[in-house]
């Protein structure tokens, strides 16, 4: 875990991005964003590509939500 301030963090987001830590931003001494990595093959990464799919299909989020209690009322009646 890293632990880097508001200003630095923003000169160089993209190196603490790509070394994949988690980063904790301090602002004033005080922690104020707290940044950590996706891992693969997790549920969370499952979510957030059915929400690209999505996205790029052009389905919007009540579509997607209606979609989804559908399916819900199907499996489980």
């Amino acid at each position: 875990m890293k632990f880097v301030g508001v200003r630095e963090f923003k000169q160089d987001a993209v190196k603490y991005l790509n070394e994949g830590d988690e980063i904790v931003v301090m602002k004033r001494k005080k922690p104020i964003a707290r940044l950590v990595p996706v891992r693969e093959k997790t549920a969370e990464m499952v979510f957030l590509e059915i929400g690209r799919v999505f996205n790029e299909a052009g389905i919007s989020k009540k579509e997607a939500l209606k979609a989804l209690d559908m399916a819900r009322k199907e499996i489980y009646g």
